[in-house]
């Protein structure tokens, strides 16, 4: 499960490094290059909605379905002749990526439970390996020659296949949730379009950094091989962070490390709009998006304990995220790579204020039929 979270780690990060070759080779506009990390989150999108239906096939052959899926796409980028070929492969590598974001999310939560301690330790570690492979994706594209790219989506299909090697060890199926009669439906709608809101805003903050901290720092004078690279800072302090979390985990709530990262998160992107210091400002911004995704995982189950399916919702509403780095880039096409951090910011503090708004509310629980069956079904259990 690690190896293939590092393995959507890459993919995630491939997209930005590399757009100013890609922008070359088929002679794009910045708003057009744009649009393969768009089609990419499209994909994951259904893909996170097919999920709940296709891990009824079994965990080891969900994950194996997964991987291969985006192999084939990663390959069809890699090759892509025109760029509608292209769409069409970033695409199909957009439906594994949401297969593998979402199904192993659940997986984890499944396994080590709600408690704060032990899944915001775990889950931070998991996309803590998502990071990993997020830090190599830059280094590998600024470390090859203009125009070489397709090579850095070789290796990341050839990646893919590897984790094939590595399912055998996984069984087991879906936990059962509870009924839907026994979930009070009116608040937890509230709860649930909050969360999926501010899921999106902080997912389109990371992948627009991703996909556009390159174009920001050749306008500011870079040249595009150290640019790319700069670019890896970025997910390496979001991957460090997530690793420190699991000891923090232990004495400080879910609520309270989500809120100091939104508000470390702001405070980067701000500092990006000073030219000498935007790679500082990213880093910082890198340390505050970090944790938010898998400590928000554990927050939302416990604002909505007992409330079966509700992470499968909101995760396949981050994905809307996925299309605010094609308005980035448009923005930037029509006011320069200037804009970037102006509207990452604006980004940001919007999630921090959804995140404020959502502490305000109280925890949403299913009615005590469905605590019931929450607590009693035993889940056929992963082996990690």
């Amino acid at each position: 499960m690690c190896v293939s979270f590092v393995v959507i780690g890459v993919l995630q990060a491939l997209y930005g490094p590399a757009a100013p070759a890609v922008r070359e080779r088929f002679g794009l506009s910045s708003g057009a290059v744009g649009l393969a990390l768009s089609v990419h989150f499209v994909g994951a999108l259904l893909g996170v909605l097919c999920t709940p239906r296709l891990r009824r096939i079994g965990n080891r052959r969900f994950l194996a379905a997964a991987v291969t899926t985006i192999a084939a796409g990663c390959a069809g980028f890699a090759l892509a002749p025109a760029w509608p070929v292209a769409l069409a492969a970033a695409f199909v590598a957009g439906v594994g990526f949401g297969w593998i974001d979402v199904g192993v999310n659940e997986l984890f939560i499944e396994y080590y439970g709600t408690d704060g301690r032990n899944s915001t330790g775990m889950l931070n570690l998991l996309h803590g390996t998502f990071g990993v492979g997020a830090v190599l994706a830059p280094l590998l594209v600024g470390a090859l020659p203009n125009r070489m790219y397709p090579w850095a989506f070789a290796l990341c299909a050839l990646l893919s296949l590897t984790v094939l090697g590595t399912v055998r060890g996984v069984g087991g199926g879906p936990r059962r949730t509870a009924a839907s009669r026994d979930v009070p439906w009116a608040a937890a709608g509230r709860m649930t379009a909050l969360f999926t809101v501010f899921f999106a805003l902080h997912v389109g903050v990371e992948s627009g950094v991703g996909g556009w901290e390159t174009t920001h720092l050749v306008g500011l004078g870079w040249t595009p091989g150290p640019a790319a690279m700069a670019t890896s800072t970025f997910w390496l302090a979001l991957t460090g962070v997530r690793f420190a979390i699991g000891p923090i985990a232990r004495y400080v709530t879910a609520q309270r490390i989500l809120m100091a990262s939104l508000a470390v998160m702001v405070l980067g992107l701000l500092l990006a709009q000073v030219g000498p210091a935007a790679p500082a400002g990213y880093v910082l911004a890198g340390l505050g998006v970090g944790p938010l995704f898998p400590t928000g995982l554990v927050w939302l189950t416990q604002k909505m304990p007992g409330v079966g399916g509700v992470t499968s919702y909101v995760i396949a509403g981050s994905m809307l995220g996925g299309v605010l780095p094609s308005a980035i880039g448009g923005a930037a096409g029509r006011w320069g790579p200037g804009v970037i951090p102006t509207v990452l910011a604006a980004l940001a503090a919007t999630a921090l204020a959804l995140a404020l708004a959502i502490r305000a509310l109280p925890a949403t629980r299913a009615t005590r039929a469905a605590a019931a069956v929450a607590r009693t079904e035993p889940a056929r259990e992963p082996r990690p």
